[in-house]
């Protein structure tokens, strides 16, 4: 199995993390080096204050005095006798300044002993910081090693354990396994590959729901094609049988060869409002509407019904979309209520704003929908029977569907009471940001 990635990310943290490790060290024996800087630096006065004292009070009560002393400071310091009492001896010389020592003064005491104070070079831990600079003590670098390598295999694990299984998961998917999923074992580490996890459900469940559709319209498909077909072919073969027939053969041949080229038609159309191929406009939601119902009317009056639209006070109704698109979703709705009405019956269409969208609701005095059937009759190829419906395929509102969902809107149907049925169509309107 290729690994490139673990390697990748092993070697490159197994680094990073080994030159962290040596800065800091680094960094921490320069601060170790400056705080015995700062030492050194005041010890000069250390030197001078326990020579006047053991002028003063003496030898006793001078070494009374540096073994309260911090250790690092009595080890350092040295206090030597260099002569019995000599009255000709200054308090404090100057310097005496031997190879190892730092600094050194005298003092004498009250009974006239000659003292040397000073403090020496601490030369084995210079040696040792200076050399910790640029050399690590091996136990730290074998500490800086190993740790180093364990950190990187986690976090090279962690890291490359969530890709191998959606690498895994997309071969599945791309072998037609759609019953895979990843959000349960990626659910535990509650970060954004636990969340590509569940955007990876998502994605296939998504892809069993369109392969599903697609199978269920290549099915009902084919057998709506195969009742004209079959129409077809009995007319052909009484032409056949019977020459005197010729005629009403070519008559239901004719009519036939119409329905097949109306389900086509409204195929294409459920096939184009499926592709999500549009060309984005702004327009005037109210003034589509006015002009689908005036084209409504024309149809609707020779039938003696009347279409009425009612407008409530909106701020604007611009919508961006297709507008073709939209009027011929909302003119489907419109004349499947006036194909339900009787004569003398109206159809109302409304328009008003609801929250961010602007509100359609077509509203008609049929016969309604049974209550078992409402959320199924925006399916493709799903026909409510009734005398009203005519020569339908059923195609309409699964494209009205379609075409809102693509446009970011809703679409549901209810019956209304006292018969009838309410189509309520929701569209964001446009804003400005």
């Amino acid at each position: 199995m290729n690994r490139r990635l673990f390697w990748k990310i092993l070697i490159i943290f197994w680094v990073i993390f080994y030159l962290t490790f040596q800065l800091t060290w680094i960094a921490f024996s320069y601060y170790i080096e400056n705080k015995n800087q700062r030492f050194l630096n005041h010890m000069p006065t250390k030197v001078d204050m326990i020579a006047q004292l053991l002028h003063v009070a003496g030898e006793n009560e001078t070494l009374n005095f540096v073994a309260h002393l911090p250790e690092r400071e009595r080890v350092l310091l040295s206090i030597k006798l260099i002569s019995p009492q000599n009255d000709q001896i200054n308090i404090i010389t100057d310097e005496l300044e031997p190879p190892n020592y730092i600094y050194q003064r005298t003092a004498v005491a009250p009974d006239g002993t000659l003292y040397a104070v000073s403090f020496r070079e601490d030369k084995d831990k210079d040696d040792q910081v200076k050399k910790a600079l640029f050399n690590m003590p091996m136990p730290i670098v074998l500490m800086g090693i190993c740790v180093g390598l364990v950190f990187s295999l986690f976090l090279a694990w962690n890291l490359t354990r969530p890709m191998k299984l959606l690498r895994q998961g997309f071969f599945r998917v791309s072998q037609g396994d759609l019953s895979v999923r990843l959000f349960n074992k990626l659910k535990p580490r509650h970060d954004e590959l636990s969340e590509l996890g569940k955007d990876f459900d998502m994605m296939v469940e998504q892809l069993n729901i369109l392969i599903s559709d697609r199978q269920a319209l290549l099915h009902d498909v084919s057998h709506e094609l195969r009742t004209p077909l079959a129409r077809l072919q009995l007319a052909i073969g009484l032409a056949q049988q019977n020459k005197q027939n010729i005629d009403t053969a070519l008559a239901r041949i004719e009519l036939e060869s119409e329905r097949l080229d109306q389900l086509i038609g409204e195929i294409l159309n459920y096939s184009r409002a499926e592709m999500n191929n549009r060309t984005d406009e702004y327009f005037d939601l109210k003034d589509l509407l006015r002009v689908v119902i005036n084209d409504a009317n024309y149809e609707a009056n020779h039938q003696s019904i009347n279409v009425h639209f009612i407008s409530s006070a909106i701020i604007h109704s611009i919508v961006k979309g297709n507008s073709e698109q939209i009027r011929r979703a909302v003119e489907n709705i419109i004349r499947n209520a006036i194909r339900f009405s009787k004569p003398g019956q109206e159809v109302n269409v409304s328009l008003k704003e609801v929250g961010k969208y602007l509100q359609i609701e077509v509203k008609d005095r049929g016969p309604g929908v049974d209550p078992n059937k409402l959320s199924s009759i925006f399916e493709p190829f799903v026909r409510i029977q009734s005398p009203q419906l005519g020569k339908g395929y059923g195609l309409g509102l699964a494209i009205a569907r379609k075409t809102f969902t693509m446009h970011n809107g809703t679409i549901q149907a209810t019956n209304r009471d006292h018969g009838g049925l309410t189509v309520t169509i929701r569209l964001p309107y446009w804003r400005k940001r």
